[in-house]
């Protein structure tokens, strides 16, 4: 009995946690698309699905424990990311302004909130906590309301990310002071400067440990692991650790996690670290939002005490932000822009009123007012900023600008600094961009260069041919951070808005957890990482890997590419990297059976691919299209080494012939004996001619020539090098239901075919082949008259429900690949055949697989028009084989029709 309750509670439990994970991520994603942070909707869905609303989830009692363990978890990432994504450096630079107005920013909103605190009637522990709680920014509302408006690069945003930065430490360290003291139950200048020595002295020793010696730590771990998951895993052990010191130390173990984030910032492993970590993240921490939301009690945030309370709170911390922006001192720059972007308190206001409820510091009335302050000024500050960019930042057009670049071009090194070199027109703003960016890995963009790009940000740009080659050097050397940058800058927005457009369906992917994904080009990156023999991938394989990556989610993959490449002003090659796109796709999507390909498909994907310069680019491109099996690696390296044989066939060199199709057309012609046999081959379709050596070819030439009358079959029988195989040739007119038909006489005959093709003319000629097995030498009269009786008869389609079909468009490039499987019973041929030629559909090779009782017969099909078959063609033959039409003379195809090649096989 307590089994079965403890299984019941962990059902309940397991079910909160799904009920939390899923309703904050969909109305958070949902709030991202109408450009609301997603940090609102997670609140609201904790609010929608807690105790306020619905009720679905609870955080009392034990089941609370589950939902509340995993918000722990999730804000201890939270500030690991904070902490991995602080550039000191660039915290560092922005010096005397950002500080300033940090400081500004935390000071002015703290004794603010804690006078009104005290004015109020609450407690001195309760006002100070309510002061904190007004003083830190949000990071991440800010720096994406700027990245939206490209005004990332302005000195404004500069300053403001890295105040924001600044007085979230302020605010860390004042909420340990606060936190320790406010549950001491006392304040007093002994235990305010102890509390606040204790968290200096944590601060200091962790940061030194953990900036020199965690680095250290993880490349040992690199080196002496065999996987590189252990350094996820070290890293992880790193964060708790640092938690477990910091709650020793009777702070709050969420500094611990943040100096921790700094730490695991500084190590060279931090890219990976940051994407399994993210990953991590991207659950849990809209679980601590969540829990926010549903701790809030609705009717207690509508009341008139508590919004009274939250209004005098928000006028404090407002005032004070905008305030603060007046400290920017020793810069130019809209100190009131400043200050509006310093408004949103975010998630570290929401952890103060978290941390606030849970140690009993805060009633539901106190923490109800500040998630309304939380909320409030999160969703006023976007259209604040907006309103103040759209009239405040517009770009210089009445300066004089250079015309021509000073030596050394306008981008120059000068120690360790990007800088740039006078004031160069808005043409050159791309290469400019892509200059800065391909020095990323050595130096930084000067303040000055940032500035110039902030000016610009409203330029029209239009792609110059001539920056090509260093796109091109960009996707050689791939780097998140550089088209971080070109991001910013506007560049991708207004010069590649396909590449832009790629990205924002990337940031909005619910699949894609890693953090910087939609800075990534996974095909390119994967390309780069391809072993050479020591020359670089051509142009148009590097373009092509990036037009996969950028039209991957279109349905016009090959039409999106050459866009990209005549936006790049790569006219002349814009169709072959359209095609080298489709190619990889379709070598990838029909390399997914583990079978290797027969003769007839490997000569047509060889005479499609055309050369072996062009096979080895697209196969090395679907490679590259993403993660394969073993099995799925070996199919595709098989399939390329069969492919590339063939276009290394020596005749392929001839200098008459193109491909391996015209070489054994010419050589048959040389072979046939009649002017009108060779007209025959000049006009035959290009997988006929793939099926067979010349030899064979002049001899099924002679064969049709001249044409047979309706009814008449003429018939060759040769010995096959396999022994007791013979191959039968047929040649005829074309008539409804001839497959059918032809593989009927030949089961009468009890003849077991392996193999078969057809070839059809547009005068109606057909010449039909079939290798079949049998111990002795069929009888070409017998044969002919069989097939001629068949002819006349009527043809009556059998239902085969119990086979089993199925079609690929992937397989091949100008086919369909048909399987059929199920019982090898007679008839089977005649039925499936029969199914083929009601639903139209010519088939142009048959492959014959039997394993004891069961059939796996496969073809190559098109409809009549040579094209691939559709979803309506395919479903038509599958009815046709559960259920056949009515009997009814069956109408002859029209004998103007493309020409085709066709072929089936009998049992």
């Amino acid at each position: 009995m307590i089994a079965v309750e403890e299984a019941v509670d962990l059902a309940r439990l397991l079910l909160d946690l799904l009920i939390v994970i899923v309703a904050a991520r969909f109305v958070g994603e949902l709030c991202e698309r109408v450009k609301i942070p997603a940090v609102l909707g997670e609140i609201a869905a904790g609010v929608l699905i807690g105790p306020s609303v619905l009720g679905a989830v609870q955080l009392t009692g034990e089941r609370g424990v589950t939902v509340a363990f995993a918000a722990e978890v999730g804000v201890l990432l939270l500030l690991v990311q904070v902490g991995m994504e602080m550039d000191l450096a660039e915290l560092g630079k922005v010096g005397g302004a950002s500080l300033m107005v940090a400081v500004i920013g935390v000071a002015l909103p703290f004794a603010g909130g804690a006078v009104a605190g005290l004015a109020l009637g609450e407690e001195a522990k309760t006002a100070v906590f309510l002061g904190a709680a007004l003083t830190a920014t949000s990071v991440g509302i800010t720096a994406r309301v700027f990245g939206d408006l490209r005004a990332l690069a302005t000195t404004e945003a500069r300053v403001v990310i890295g105040a924001a930065v600044a007085d979230d430490v302020l605010g860390l360290v004042i909420l340990t002071v606060v936190v320790k003291v406010v549950t001491g139950g006392q304040i007093g200048v002994v235990t305010v400067s102890g509390t606040f020595g204790l968290a200096l002295l944590f601060l200091v020793a962790t940061g030194a440990v953990g900036l020199l010696g965690v680095p250290r730590l993880l490349r040992l771990v690199d080196r002496s692991a065999g996987s590189g998951a252990t350094v996820v895993i070290a890293a992880i052990a790193v964060v708790l650790a640092f938690a477990e010191l910091a709650d020793a130390a009777k702070l709050a173990f969420i500094i611990g996690a943040f100096m921790a984030g700094l730490a695991l910032g500084r190590s060279e492993h931090q890219e990976r670290i940051a994407t399994s970590l993210g990953s991590i993240g991207n659950l849990f921490i809209p679980v601590f939002f969540a829990q926010i939301g549903i701790n809030a009690d609705l009717a207690a945030m509508i009341k008139p005490k508590v919004l009274g309370l939250a209004s005098v709170l928000i006028v404090i911390g407002v005032v004070g932000k905008v305030a603060a922006g007046w400290g920017a001192v020793g810069v130019r720059a809209d100190r009131f822009l400043i200050g509006l972007g310093m408004i949103p308190r975010g998630e570290v206001g929401l952890i103060f009123a978290s941390i606030g409820l849970s140690s009993g510091v805060l009633d539901d009335d106190l923490y109800g007012a500040l998630l309304v302050v939380v909320l409030v000024t999160t969703v006023m500050t976007p259209p604040l900023l907006r309103l103040r960019l759209g009239r405040a930042s517009r770009a210089d057009d009445t300066a004089v600008r250079d015309t021509s670049p000073p030596q050394g071009g306008w981008v120059q090194l000068f120690d360790g600094e990007i800088r740039l070199v006078g004031d160069p027109p808005d043409a050159e703003t791309v290469a400019i961009a892509l200059q800065t960016a391909l020095l990323l890995d050595v130096a930084r963009p000067s303040g000055a260069l940032l500035d110039w790009f902030a000016r610009h940000r409203r330029a029209e740009l239009q792609w110059d041919p001539d920056d090509t080659p260093l796109l091109l050097h960009l996707l050689r050397h791939p780097d998140a951070g550089a088209w971080r940058l070109l991001e910013a800058a506007g560049v991708l927005e207004r010069a590649l808005p396909e590449v832009d457009a790629a990205m924002r369906r990337r940031r909005a992917d619910l699949r894609e957890l890693d953090p910087l994904g939609a800075l990534r080009f996974p095909v390119v990156e994967a390309l780069s990482e391809e072993p050479t023999d020591g020359t670089q991938p051509s142009e148009r394989l590097v373009l092509a890997a990036f037009a996969s990556d950028v039209c991957r989610e279109r349905a016009d993959l090959a039409q999106c590419a050459a866009d990209l490449a005549l936006r790049l002003g790569r006219f002349q090659d814009a169709q072959n990297i359209a095609d080298l796109t489709a190619d990889a796709r379709l070598l990838r999507d029909g390399s997914g059976r583990p079978d290797v390909l027969d003769e007839n498909e490997v000569l047509q994907l060889a005479t499609h691919l055309a050369s072996p310069t062009s096979a080895r680019e697209a196969f090395t491109l679907a490679r590259c299209l993403g993660d394969l099996d073993s099995w799925h690696r070996d199919a595709l390296a098989t399939r390329e080494r069969l492919v590339q044989q063939a276009l290394n066939h020596p005749e392929i060199s001839g200098s008459d012939a193109v491909n391996l199709a015209g070489a054994r057309r010419q050589a048959a012609v040389r072979l046939a004996t009649t002017e009108a046999a060779a007209q025959r081959l000049h006009h035959a379709p290009v997988p006929y001619l793939l099926s067979y050596e010349p030899e064979e070819l002049a001899l099924q030439a002679r064969l049709v020539e001249p044409l047979p009358r309706s009814g008449v079959v003429r018939v060759s029988v040769s010995p096959d090098p396999e022994p007791d195989h013979w191959r039968i040739d047929v040649a005829c007119r074309d008539t409804a239901g001839l497959l059918a038909r032809l593989a009927g006489a030949l089961v009468d005959k009890g003849l077991d075919v392996v193999r078969a093709d057809v070839a059809t003319w547009p005068d109606g000629a057909v010449v039909d082949s079939f290798v079949v097995r049998a111990a002795n030498r069929p009888r070409p009269k017998d044969l002919a008259l069989s097939m001629e009786a068949a002819l006349r008869a009527t043809l009556r389609p059998s239902a085969m429900p119990d086979l089993t079909i199925s079609f690929d468009n992937s397989r091949l490039p100008w086919h369909t690949a048909c399987v059929v499987s199920g019982p090898d019973v007679p008839g089977v041929l005649q039925a499936v055949a029969a199914a083929f030629n009601v639903a139209r559909v010519d088939v142009h090779t048959a492959r014959i697989v039997s394993s004891g009782a069961t059939v796996n017969d496969q073809f190559t099909v098109s409809d009549r028009y040579g094209r691939k078959l559709d979803e309506a063609t395919t479903e038509r033959v599958r009815r046709a084989l559960r259920e056949p039409p009515p009997r009814r003379p069956w109408r002859r195809r029209s004998a103007r029709q493309r020409p085709t090649s066709v072929g089936t096989n009998s049992r």
